[in-house]
């Protein structure tokens, strides 16, 4: 049986008791949430914007004379920006029960550096079946950083800090987006007769991130009451606040029972269909944005600079929602509005019959699109509690969510430019599915907090470990919707 910290069993009956901060305290916590955005959080941006930009450089590379080099057709890219999504399928999972059974910034670290490595050795890529293999090899690596980044913010900071530090983190894929297009477009302008300009893309996304990852092992910490960059004073509050919250995570061992909660949650399976939605839509410009670009009569080069305008309305919108549910009143009003904006620029896509207004239709989807995948897992980590169910509960909606882009490689089509009429509507067709999940969700948490409100449930017979395991089972816990 699995030991349970000592903290969280002298505790176990105090999990989810308002605990009041006054007077020094929130001076204490207010200095600890500095350190950890600073040095940890910092990191873990910076760390995905460059994760962003690698998984982005096929995208450039392909207008920047990978298909023609290696002679690939339309589906031979359709299949190779889709093997990355099958990798990380198969090995979310398995990535975040490592990260519970391995030190978190060794793994962190350790995932950085092997993407990165992959990423380099597309430049050698020869024959299309190259470059799917390695794609699907990335996206097996790359897999554990995402979902361990999302689950490592959620047991570093209080409950009521976690969505608006996990906005930021999303951000910053947009921030890499923002770099990437002048980046790869500066690259496609060198000509050399000893490398392509496709292959030096590749090289230098990799280098980047590897050399960051160099970084981690000193600058990531594995676990708060481990920390050497916080005062004792802080940890002990900080400690305090935790067990209370049923998220002290500093016990490696993995706790069946949440594992099976986790997949057996409809809840779960609800946020899972918004990421699965809400991805498809959102990797229509990290994806294909270039393509799109270059469709309305911008050259090659240009198309690449010109994403990095269509970035940073990704980055505006990914850093906004979680101060829009703030400003709403929910995260579940947030996402209405964002997939109302999303299935706007869709229909506008689809609408119109010149160029301009396809281009107001991209950035008006590449802003509103990405904020559910940002926020849909913010919103779910906020409303999990236990040593092991956010981590699966993270790993399992980031992979099957993982798979709605795979639908989105294949129905952009080279031969529906400029119009994408298919990929236009299966993507509108997503956003409105997202919309419904998200309203059924918020029925489903609303009724679920009145239930406990009214009959609450008597735990005074539980053992402290069975008060652990019901995570937000617990009846003093309330859902945030």
């Amino acid at each position: 049986m699995d030991p349970i910290p000592v903290a969280a069993e002298n505790d176990a009956y105090e999990i989810n008791k308002p605990l009041e901060l006054v007077g020094k305290d929130k001076d204490v916590l207010a200095s600890y949430v500095r350190k950890c955005d600073r040095r940890l959080l910092a990191y873990l941006c910076v760390g995905y914007g460059l994760d962003s930009i690698n998984k982005m450089a096929l995208s450039y590379a392909k207008v920047a004379g990978l298909t023609k080099d290696l002679g690939l057709s339309g589906t031979d890219i359709s299949v190779a920006l889709g093997a990355y999504y099958l990798g990380s399928f198969f090995f979310q999972l398995p990535s975040n029960l490592m990260l519970k059974r391995t030190r978190p910034r060794w793994w962190l670290s350790a995932a950085m550096l092997a993407w990165s490595t992959v990423t380099m050795c597309m430049a050698l890529s020869k024959k299309p079946r190259d470059l799917a293999g390695l794609r699907f090899l990335f996206g097996a690596v790359q897999a554990g950083y995402l979902t361990g980044s999302l689950y490592y913010i959620s047991y570093w900071y209080p409950r009521d800090l976690v969505r608006r530090r996990t906005g930021w983190f999303f951000a910053s894929s947009g921030v890499g987006g923002i770099i990437v297009g002048p980046l790869c477009s500066g690259l496609s302008a060198i000509h050399s007769p000893h490398i392509a300009s496709w292959q030096l893309i590749f090289l230098v996304a990799g280098a980047c991130s590897a050399l960051w990852s160099m970084l981690g092992p000193r600058v990531l910490q594995d676990f708060p009451d481990t920390a050497t960059f916080i005062t004792d004073e802080e940890r002990a509050l900080v400690t305090r606040i935790m067990v209370r919250q049923n998220t002290v995570a500093s016990s490696q061992s993995v706790r069946l029972r949440q594992v099976v909660m986790a997949m057996a949650d409809h809840k779960v399976w609800l946020w899972t269909i918004i990421d699965f939605c809400a991805n498809g839509a959102t990797q229509v410009n990290g994806m294909f944005g270039p393509t799109i670009i270059a469709s309305q009569g911008f050259s090659p080069v240009a198309a690449q600079a010109m994403t990095s305008l269509t970035n940073l309305m990704a980055t505006t919108g990914m850093a906004s929602i979680a101060y829009v549910a703030r400003l709403v009143g929910g995260s579940a009003r947030a996402l209405w509005i964002s997939n109302a904006i999303t299935a706007l620029g869709f229909i506008l896509a689809l609408a119109s019959q010149s160029n301009a207004a396809r281009m107001v239709a991209l950035f008006l989807f590449s802003f509103a699109s990405p904020q559910p995948a940002a926020h849909a897992p913010a919103w779910m980590l906020a409303n999990l509690q236990g040593n092991t169910k956010p981590a699966m509960a993270a790993a399992f909606s980031s992979a099957v969510g993982g798979l709605g882009p795979l639908a989105t490689a294949f129905v952009y089509r080279d031969k529906d430019s400029p119009t994408f009429r298919l990929g236009h509507s299966v993507c509108l067709s997503m956003t409105v599915a997202a919309a419904i999940a998200t309203l059924v969700l918020y029925v489903v948490l609303r009724r679920e907090n009145a239930k406990r409100d009214r009959s609450p449930a008597d735990i005074s017979d539980l053992t402290p470990e069975q008060v652990l395991d019901l995570a937000d089972n617990h009846p003093d816990f309330r859902y945030k919707l």
